[in-house]
């Protein structure tokens, strides 16, 4: 009878301890390493930026899971795309259990309820009517931005850049005509946190986003990976 409870005990601490070796690999700064993903999420939302981006992903494009490391390094709202609703994962390193992404199942005119929330800025070094990104004075936005990235070799289409309300350009000094959608939402979402970081209207959008997530019922994001 001892031994059959002394096994027990053993079976439970080496499931305890591979519990926690699990909890302590994952790719996460030390301060969360002894918590669970769920745990992970509530503490983000606690300051999370008051910005979203969305990529559109018609033809599947592998820089989405940069995007989505780079929204969970810098904190932001949400993660939208348009098109292909699997992803490959592989470059999220772990990311996407703590950020919060939604598929545009109806595509474009999904984007037409989001323009109530949000101001629409269209990152895009080809078009026309763009503002520099250093120039671009984001505490004039009345709503939180929803970033749009477009996909390698294709750009924005024409109805994102259509019902965009900005358009930006990343500056560029070499020969080639734009960066990649991982390099650019790393930019971007660098610069737009650094300006807004200390500022009243950043401030007041972080506050009001946060009182909107906590009284929000906390429903987990569907996302169907390859």
């Amino acid at each position: 009878m001892n031994t059959e409870k002394s096994l027990k005990e053993n079976i439970m601490t080496t499931i305890i301890d591979n519990d926690r070796w699990t909890l302590w690999k994952r790719n996460v700064v030390d301060k969360y390493k002894s918590m669970t993903d769920d745990m992970i999420k509530a503490d983000l939302k606690k300051n999370i930026n008051p910005i979203a981006v969305c990529m559109e992903h018609w033809n599947g494009d592998f820089n989405i899971s940069t995007l989505i490391r780079n929204a969970n390094a810098f904190n932001i709202e949400k993660v939208y795309y348009l098109g292909k609703r699997k992803i490959d994962r592989r470059g999220c390193v772990g990311t996407h259990h703590y950020t919060d992404i939604e598929h545009l199942r109806d595509g474009i005119y999904s984007l037409l309820e989001l323009k109530d929330k949000y101001t629409f800025v269209a990152i895009d070094n080809n078009v026309n009517k763009t503002h520099k990104l250093r120039e671009f004075d984001w505490n004039m936005l009345e709503k939180p931005p929803l970033v749009f990235f477009g996909e390698e070799g294709c750009g924005l289409t024409e109805e994102v850049l259509n019902l965009s309300d900005y358009r930006i350009e990343i500056e560029q000094y070499g020969s080639v005509r734009s960066l990649n959608v991982g390099t650019a939402s790393g930019i971007v979402l660098f610069e737009y946190v650094q300006r807004l970081r200390n500022s009243k209207v950043s401030h007041k959008l972080q506050t009001e986003l946060c009182d909107e997530i906590c009284n929000e019922q906390s429903v987990p994001s569907q996302l169907i990976l390859l």
